[in-house]
């Protein structure tokens, strides 16, 4: 069911929650589509709503790959892929995939604070997006601290090697938060434990493209 536990001060399309609501209920395969430019399209599993923030567990290939929040009031369109018959939800219901889930404990989604630690601590990397900003970028990383207005960001390279300083990002730039997928569990492999942050800076533009 929908979550109303906070309510955004931005207006929220009632037609939107619903769908995704009935996303969430029948486990339907969907496409989302959001206002910004040139942002991706999700195709996955809505597994959670709020009206600020949207879990969803995008499916590509036959395979779940991770969760990807985003917010509810840049979603614009809520389309509809395949309910249970189609040949995606099958083979995932065959695996025990289907109906797909929050990951292990449920994520909050009033907000991107509660939101990114609760995944970080779940996951350890976590990929930032700003895509208002950099549509074609993404920052990926351990959460070092979280302020009242951003959170900080010890990346990690497409090489899997840290970076010696954090970066800063604020909450309102911030358009989408991904954790848990092939990609983040491969760098975290590789990478190994974190260092110690060093001196923050401002958010770069991402050297980490997916």
């Amino acid at each position: 069911m929908v979550k109303h536990a906070e309510a955004s001060e931005e207006e929220i399309d009632a037609g939107i929650l619903r769908k995704l609501d009935r996303a969430v209920r029948t486990g339907e395969l969907v496409r989302v589509r959001r206002s910004i430019a040139h942002a991706d399209r999700i195709e996955g599993f809505v597994v959670g709503v709020s009206p600020a923030w949207t879990l969803i567990a995008p499916c590509s290939d036959v395979q779940i790959d991770g969760w990807a929040a985003v917010r509810t009031p840049d979603i614009v369109k809520v389309r509809r892929r395949g309910d249970d018959t189609c040949l995606t939800v099958r083979a995932l219901r065959r695996r025990g995939q289907w109906p797909v889930r929050m990951p292990g404990r449920a994520v909050p989604l009033d907000g991107p604070a509660a939101l990114a630690e609760s995944a970080a601590d779940g996951f350890c990397l976590i990929t930032v997006h700003a895509e208002r900003r950099r549509p074609d970028a993404c920052w990926i990383g351990a959460l070092t601290a979280v302020r009242r207005a951003s959170l900080r960001l010890r990346e990690v390279d497409p090489d899997a090697r840290w970076q010696d300083d954090v970066t800063t990002f604020r909450f309102k730039d911030i358009t989408r938060i991904d954790f848990g997928g092939r990609y983040e569990a491969v760098l975290r492999e590789f990478a190994g434990p974190a260092p110690r942050p060093g001196p923050p800076s401002s958010a770069r533009p991402g050297r980490t493209s997916r």
